[in-house]
């Protein structure tokens, strides 16, 4: 029999797959900035590398010039973060969630 904490966890997991689907590309990008931006506020470095290869997987490089500054950036990011130069990571993750969202008219 499922515990209530067990079932909380699997309703709350069903409610975030169906939010996240329904997000647009634009909207995807500024929730995985987020998760990264809150994951070094927290110092979690599996977590921040984990949002940051998600990054890095949905970069297209048929636009060679700015996937492959993203990508440097992007991983600069998670060796920042293996140091533990979470500050650093937050910094700019959040600087490029700013220009995303302002580009976007998103907050």
């Amino acid at each position: 029999m499922e515990t209530i904490t067990q079932t909380r966890n699997r309703v709350f997991k069903g409610y975030k797959s169906n939010e996240i689907g329904s997000l647009s590309p634009v909207a995807l990008i500024l929730k995985l900035y987020d998760y990264i931006i809150v994951n070094s506020k927290r110092h979690n470095q599996s977590n921040v590398n984990a949002g940051l290869t998600q990054l890095i997987a949905a970069l297209n490089f048929d636009y060679k010039d700015v996937s492959l500054g993203l990508f440097r950036l992007y991983a600069y990011c998670q060796a920042q973060a293996r140091k533990g130069n979470f500050v650093e990571v937050e910094k700019l993750i959040g600087e490029l969630r700013s220009a995303w969202a302002q580009a976007f008219k998103l907050s």
